[in-house]
């Protein structure tokens, strides 16, 4: 017997499956999966808005009309229209997105109140974090799962902004695997996240934020001639001696936080050229 298809399931089981399609964020526009499902048949079509129907009547308090005369009320593009120009928090006319979630329409006195933030520069000098134990995964922290982030401009440049809540947990979590006479010493937290600016010049990399996702790349700072380049520190002059360092480097810190045992520098972690 051949499994059923899409449009041959009952609406109350379309709806059930429709609705893992994230349909209150706009991230995914202009393909987002609704949009692509009433695309692939007139039965699927008429599913998608009546679902979108049942949204603008719970959520935006619209009730669209039932069969209009023409075909310029489409309950889908109402309700994608409605939230990209209305705050999901407190209802008010609204085309800004929330910092940490560029999926989200959330004016910035909502965005403010409801989800805290801090910037990198804050959580590295007041938190004692470095930026490797922000942006993770990475070479010294490869299981660690990625933090909420996102950026807003100022002025000309972009500001990288991250979830406060996340700060916090994550700073829980590095001064557990810290000794007590170390977790709370700022002037060792101080040399600790300096160390670790280092290993990631050694490195060669960088942290890029693009659509609340962020990422390390690689910056390019040894381009030259034959491969090499005068750098005032020895290290960095060959790809051998920055190679080294960073293996020094991570097997000090994976030492220092009682993580050495089982741990390879070869831990292979998504890095973009």
């Amino acid at each position: 017997m051949a499994p059923p298809k899409l449009d041959t399931l009952p609406p109350e089981i379309l709806f059930n499956i429709l609705s893992y399609t994230t349909p209150l964020s706009t991230a995914l526009l202009p393909k987002h999966p609704l949009l692509a499902t009433a695309a692939t048949s007139k039965h699927l079509c008429g599913v998608v808005e009546e679902y979108c129907r049942g949204l603008l009547k719970r959520h935006a308090n619209i009730s669209p009309p039932k069969a209009p005369k023409t075909g310029a009320f489409v309950c889908r593009r109402k309700w994608f229209k409605w939230l990209r120009e209305t705050c999901q928090v407190c209802g008010r006319a609204s085309v800004r997105k929330a910092i940490l979630d560029a999926g989200l329409t959330c004016c910035k006195r909502c965005d403010d109140k409801n989800f805290p933030k801090m910037t990198q520069t804050h959580a590295i000098q007041h938190h004692g974090l470095s930026k490797l134990d922000l942006f993770t995964p990475n070479a010294l922290h490869p299981t660690l799962p990625p933090l909420s982030l996102g950026t807003y401009m100022v002025g000309p440049s972009e500001t990288l902004m991250i979830s406060e809540r996340s700060v916090l947990d994550r700073k829980a979590h590095i001064r557990s695997l810290l000794s007590e006479e170390n977790r709370d010493d700022a002037t060792y937290l101080r040399r600790r996240a300096a160390a670790h600016g280092r290993i990631i010049l050694h490195m060669d990399l960088v942290y890029t934020v693009f659509f609340c996702k962020g990422r390390w790349v690689k910056a390019h700072r040894f381009r030259g001639e034959g491969g090499k380049k005068k750098m005032r520190c020895k290290s960095l002059e060959t790809e051998e001696g920055r190679e080294r360092y960073v293996r020094q480097g991570l097997e000090k810190e994976w030492r220092t936080m009682g993580l050495w045992e089982g741990r390879s520098v070869e831990t292979p972690i998504e890095i973009e050229d």
